[in-house]
């Protein structure tokens, strides 16, 4: 990953990863950017390109997407569930299985009350950020 001056044309930092990115989100109203490679998912200031946080997860990640008060994010991958983690600590705050298939795509709405998740066969969810245990995602994991 590069970060470039584009007036000057030159390239200002990289960053390197031990495995393939899958997934980036430039959140420009906070500026951070949201990387996910392997198990991992990896908060990045857009403005220094200093690492923030990053947190490893028990599946591989295919997406991540940051929540508009930076108190947590939601993801999923490869073991067809959905976390909402705390980038403070870490911790899964909630977890659920509703795809059939590897998690592909999940994001944030603007106003950060609703996320909705993509997966294989063309099956969405959308869950609630505010009461997210009474949502059509179902019931929390413990």
């Amino acid at each position: 990953m590069k970060m470039w001056d584009r007036r000057a044309k030159k390239e200002l930092k990289t960053q390197s990863f031990d495995q393939a990115i899958n997934s980036m989100v430039l959140k420009d109203d906070v500026k951070v950017v949201t990387v996910t490679y392997g198990n991992n998912v990896a908060l990045y200031d857009v403005t220094t390109f200093d690492l923030l946080r990053t947190h490893s997860l028990p599946c591989v990640v295919n997406s991540a997407s940051l929540h508009i008060d930076q108190r947590y994010f939601v993801c999923g991958g490869e073991d067809l569930y959905v976390y909402k983690v705390s980038i403070e600590t870490g911790r899964v705050l909630e977890s659920y299985k509703k795809h059939f298939g590897p998690v592909h795509c999940i994001r944030y709405s603007p106003d950060g009350e609703l996320y909705a998740s993509g997966s294989e066969m063309a099956r969405s969810v959308c869950g609630r950020t505010v009461s997210v245990k009474h949502t059509a995602c179902g019931s929390a994991r413990s």
